[in-house]
């Protein structure tokens, strides 16, 4: 069947004046009517509401609706009503012979009735009685118009398969036309009551239909429609379902729980059994019905507390009955499935619950993760509706663990990954020792602790830490592991992360940790005092450096109801660390620990270009006097150290006046090419800038931090500037000029050369110290922004770009989003950053073109990020803003391009200047990094 009516098969004209009499010349009434006068034209009234099959027997309960579109005030007297079949045969007209008077906006209703008062006040929503004269409407299909005798159609339309008891009803989210309702889809059963048998909204605004092709519209609260907030996938999911009351019937106590995840409105959403939707139940009618984010919706078949089951409230009603096993439930939103939740075999009075962790239209369905309600709601049947669900017991696949809403593989320890650093074995303050025992291991990198092994002889499992949930530990935190998890029962223990069920011995005792039957980590102690831990210098938290009794001592901080120990926290200090000895060419010796003074930090490595960062990266530090590095913390952060060397074994010794590398990796086939390196670590150095810091016993000697990096160049300590202190201002360092290893630039194990005049406004131009040529304001220009590239994260792939229109260096120049506190500072001495007038240099959050997106050669990195929204860019030279750009929104995957016709530091500043690159690049996103833009 068309979505649109056909044309009439025979015209109006010809059946009203085959049967009707003329109007002639008025026949003496008082007024003539819109049709008579000529004011009624096609289209000033539209029929838009059509009760073609009423309950029971039809004659005299049908009518149909007519809405003046016009802006005047019409009277129909004269007009014609035409009933006929679909296609315009048999034809029945009714000339309206009294004055029936529609105002602008108005409706009225026409009705199969005799048209005198006291009939009509009878059915209060008919206006006009036509009586007999259209005949039945035909309960299949029939056509409906409005004309004038002069052959003037004013409307027509057509009505197919109407349901008995309900209208058909133009869709009441748009002011009725003439020419939308000859669109077949936008007309829709009524569903608004009418009375107690019919459904229909005559002579009001009719309701809204759903899967009109267009918006979901709505009547907000002054009546006026708005098109519906609409959810996106994934912002409804089904999390709860009752398909077998037994406390109430389940005609009544059925129910669905629906989690609403962002703000949307009800409207538009539908719930069924099919998935072809053709028993979805609207939600929400004409009215819009606002749902806030973390809503859990009710929809249920009853909302009567008293018959439901004594539900909280209801939400939203459904009129079909849910299976009570082996069944799916859909939702939907105007005509698109959003969500299906299928359920196997019930429990009688048992809501079938999905986990919290997978409350989501993709994990949902998997009926691992549904489990039975267990807490009581109203009359005493099992569920949380409108509230959160329980949590379901969930076996992982082999292998895995439960992390949020999803299994991932178990990351387990390795040999060097953990220590143990804290033994209770002797506690005091409890009521029962079994209970209160407990010990403490630190990650070293990021593990889980699902699977670790545990016991009181090396290879000899005792105990297993299962658990469905990931216990993650990550690099540099504590657990405590403990006979008992209840903090009345174990002594207080503020946190407890797994159980073990076997005793520590007081004296001769000894503690394993393994995995798979490897040994993690080994101790032993001869005795222990009562009510204090046994506490690991944090100098000595190395698997190997632990083994030794002098790293242990007595805690002497109390926890809970009274022992000592930091369980869950750092140690203190054991005193004098680092202590004991080393070995020295076979000879044991006392250890020579590095004070305040003898450690300087004096080239670093962020940023390599000839082998990747995870391999290139690397530090140099200078030792000023002849220590031992036996203990050495460093990293990224004081607080946490990253790496700390074994305490005991070798002697890790160093000679005043040598230079000492730190890197990611030892092999010079894979490290760039560096000399000999002391000692490896897994941080990175973060290329837009960060902290690094070397110390001993938590005690920092020495920390530099740096703002940016230049790809493929360290970042070298002027010579005359390697102390601690001097190391401090970022403008003793300069970019490094000497090329090693594979040809990335920088002095590894050897002293730098001078920065040629570092923060005094000199830089190295070939070897020839020169001043450096800063930009003044009009020398650089912002023309190009990538604050959301698609190809690759953000992370990766931001970058801008500045047109530079006189020759200058870039030394010392400032980057960020606010010019009072800028992100980068370029060095301001060292290599001179020289570029040409014309020239267009890149920016960018990481160098290498694999990672980046395809960028071309890159300038200078940086850290900061550029915000996809609203957002702020500049560049700038000694605290002074250069130039300036500003946005208020970006497209993914495409760069803001300034028009070449906008090329200054004035007309970037209009947003309206930048368009959206339309030149792909590298890997796919659009722009022109490092070349002209194209006109926008």
């Amino acid at each position: 069947m068309s979505s649109t009516i056909p044309p009439r098969a025979l015209p109006l004209v010809l059946v009203a004046s085959a049967l009707l009499p003329a109007c002639g010349n008025n026949g003496g009434r008082d007024t003539p009517g819109a049709c008579e006068t000529g004011l009624l034209l096609p289209g000033d009234l539209v029929i838009t509401e059509i009760m073609a099959d009423p309950p029971g027997a039809d004659s005299g309960r049908e009518w149909f609706e007519i809405f003046n579109a016009s802006s005047e005030e019409l009277d129909l007297r004269g007009a014609v009503l035409l009933h006929s079949r679909e296609d315009g045969t048999d034809s029945k007209p009714h000339r309206i012979a009294r004055s029936w008077v529609i105002g602008p906006g108005e409706y009225g209703v026409a009705g199969g009735l005799l048209d005198e008062e006291d009939v009509l006040a009878v059915v209060p929503y008919i206006d006009y009685g036509y009586e007999s004269d259209l005949g039945d409407f035909r309960n299949a299909a029939g056509r409906l118009a409005i004309g004038c005798q002069d052959d003037t159609l004013i409307d027509e339309t057509v009505y197919v398969e109407p349901t008995q008891g309900a209208s058909r009803s133009l869709t009441g989210d748009r002011t009725p036309d003439a020419g939308a309702n000859d669109d077949l889809n936008l007309w829709c059963d009524a569903t608004s009551e009418l009375d107690a048998e019919a459904l229909g909204t005559p002579g009001e605004p009719n309701d809204i239909c759903f899967g009109t092709g267009g918006p979901v519209s709505c009547l907000d609260s002054s009546g006026i429609v708005r098109e519906a907030t609409a959810p996106s996938p994934g912002d409804v999911v089904i999390t709860e379902v009752m398909s077998d009351p037994s406390m109430v019937d389940d005609d009544d106590g059925e129910w669905v729980e629906v989690l609403v995840k962002a703000d949307i409105d009800l409207n538009g959403l539908a719930l069924g059994e099919e998935s072809d939707l053709s028993d979805a139940t609207p939600l929400a009618g004409n009215d819009c019905v606002p749902v806030l984010a973390g809503t859990r919706l009710v929809l249920a078949r009853n909302d009567d507390p008293s018959l439901n089951g004594g539900l909280p409230r209801v939400d939203g009603l459904f009129d079909f009955a849910l299976n009570q096993s082996d069944n799916d439930v859909v939702l939907s939103y105007g005509g698109e499935i959003f969500d299906v939740l299928p359920y196997g075999s019930t429990t009688a009075g048992v809501a079938h619950n999905v986990d919290p962790d997978f409350e989501n239209p993709d994990d949902n369905d998997d009926p691992r993760v549904h489990c039975r309600a267990t807490e009581p709601y109203g009359d005493g049947d099992l569920g949380t509706p409108g509230a959160p669900n329980v949590e379901c017991d969930i076996p992982p696949p082999d292998g895995q663990c439960l992390d949020g809403d999803g299994f991932r593989d178990i990351v387990p320890a390795m040999p060097g990954d953990l220590v143990i650093t804290e033994i209770m074995a002797n506690p005091e303050a409890a009521a029962e020792e079994g209970q209160s025992e407990w010990f403490e291991i630190r990650a070293l990198v990021d593990v889980d602790l699902n699977g670790l092994e545990l016991g009181t002889v090396e290879g000899d499992v005792r105990d297993t830490i299962e658990a469905s949930s990931c216990v993650r530990l990550a690099a540099g935190e504590f657990a405590v592991i403990a006979r008992e998890a209840d903090p009345l029962l174990n002594g207080g223990l503020p946190q407890v992360d797994a159980t073990f069920g076997f005793s520590l011995v007081n004296s001769d005792g000894a503690l394993w940790v393994g995995t798979a039957g490897a040994t993690l980590d080994l101790v032993t102690w001869p005795s222990v005092p009562a009510g204090a831990a046994r506490s690991l210098d944090p100098a000595a938290a190395d698997p190997a450096a632990n083994d030794v009794d002098e790293v242990w001592c007595p805690a002497t901080e109390p926890y809970g109801d009274g022992d000592l120990g930091t369980p869950g926290s750092a140690n203190g200090s054991c005193g004098g660390i680092p202590t004991g000895t080393c070995n020295d060419g076979g000879v044991d010796r006392d250890l020579v620990p590095p004070q305040l003074g003898d450690l300087v930090i004096t080239e670093l490595m962020p940023d390599p270009a000839a082998v990747s960062d995870n391999n290139g990266e690397w530090f140099e530090v200078l030792a000023t006097a002849d220590v031992d590095l036996n203990g050495l913390q460093f990293g990224d952060d004081p607080v946490t150290p990253d790496v700390t060397l074994p305490l005991s074994g070798d002697c890790i010794a160093v000679a005043g006046g040598q230079r000492v590398v730190f890197a990611r990796s030892d092999d010079p086939l894979v490290n760039g090419g560096l000399p000999p390196v002391t000692a490896t670590f897994g941080f990175g150095l973060t290329n837009g800038g960060d902290l690094l810091f070397v110390g001993i016993a938590d005690q920092v000697l020495d920390q530099v931090t740096f703002s940016g990096s230049t790809p493929g160049t360290a970042l070298t300590l002027d010579p005359a500037a390697e102390d601690p202190v001097s190391n401090d201002d970022e403008g003793n360092f300069c970019n490094a000029s000497a090329p090693y290893g594979d040809g990335d630039l920088g002095t590894p194990g050897t002293q730098g050369p001078a920065c040629g005049g570092s923060g005094s406004g000199m830089c190295n131009d070939g070897g020839v110290p020169r001043a450096v040529v800063s930009p003044v304001l009009g020398d650089l220009i912002i023309t190009e922004v990538m604050p959301n590239p698609n190809a690759v994260t953000d992370a990766n792939g931001e970058w801008f770009e500045v047109l530079v229109t006189a020759d200058v260096d870039l030394n010392g120049l400032q980057l960020g989003d606010d010019p009072l506190a800028p992100s980068v500072t370029l060095p301001g001495g060292g290599d001179c950053m020289a570029v040409s007038a014309g020239q267009r240099v890149i920016f960018a959050r990481q160098a290498n073109p694999m990672v980046n997106g395809g960028l071309p050669e890159v300038t200078a990195t940086f850290g900061f990020d550029l915000v996809n929204g609203a957002a702020t860019l500049f560049v700038g030279i000694d605290d002074a803003v250069l130039d300036q750009v500003t946005w208020s929104s970006s497209s993914a995957g495409a760069s803001l391009s300034l028009d070449p016709a906008a090329t200054s530091t004035v007309a970037n500043d209009v947003e309206a200047n930048f368009c959206a690159g339309s030149t792909p690049y590298g890997a796919g996103d659009l722009g022109s990094p490092g070349s002209a833009n194209p006109a926008c």
